[in-house]
């Protein structure tokens, strides 16, 4: 009986039909956590390249404006409604997508807000919080008097991951964007007095 037993202690302690179960037991946590969080990085990545595109349309429209035409509030809606639409997969509603609108010239040689506009309490832009890129050395013509200008659009959206019940995660994204009026040297808007431009 002791042989018996022994034998079946030493069967035991070599049977390795379960080992492949238990080490994949052991690796799937892992492995899932690398699944999600390539699939998270992955679609954060690509939120980010839409926010980009959605806030160089939303300047390149505001910088198509034609001579002699004055946007209205409902040029500034469907101008922001087709840069709603460059965030599709991604929803962009309660609030999620904030958009600022702004003309900026350089005629003293330091940042002049002309106008701004803002879309879902969107921050307003002033002259501390443009973009690096939208300095008096590399945009506007500095003279004294001078109405040259750039269109500024900065985006700000709020990504909820749509598997934040695994990884819980949401972040803030932002980007801006810079553009040169295309038939003006400033676009007006109903914001301005006379609706004309500086």
């Amino acid at each position: 009986m002791r042989t018996g037993g022994r034998l079946l202690t030493t069967n035991f302690l070599r049977d390795r039909s379960g080992t492949a179960a238990v080490e994949f037991a052991l690796i799937l946590p892992g492995l899932l956590i690398m699944v999600f969080g390539s699939y998270e990085v992955a679609n954060l990545i690509l939120a980010d390249l839409k926010l980009e595109a959605a806030a160089e349309t939303a300047a390149d429209l505001v910088a198509q404006t034609r001579i002699e035409t004055v946007l209205q509030a409902a040029d500034f809606t469907n101008i922001t409604n087709a840069t709603t639409q460059v965030m599709t997969p991604f929803p962009t509603g309660s609030n999620q997508l904030k958009i600022a609108y702004a003309s900026v010239t350089y005629s003293t040689g330091s940042p002049v807000i002309d106008w701004h506009v803002e879309v879902n309490s969107a921050t307003p832009i002033n002259a501390a919080s443009l973009p690096n890129s939208a300095n008096a050395a590399n945009l506007g013509n500095e003279t004294s008097g001078s109405t040259d200008s750039v269109i500024v659009a900065q985006l700000t959206y709020a990504y909820a991951s749509p598997i934040s019940y695994v990884l819980n995660s949401s972040y803030t994204l932002s980007e801006s964007a810079l553009n040169r009026p295309r038939y003006m040297s400033c676009v007006p808007t109903y914001l301005n007095t006379n609706s004309v431009c500086p």
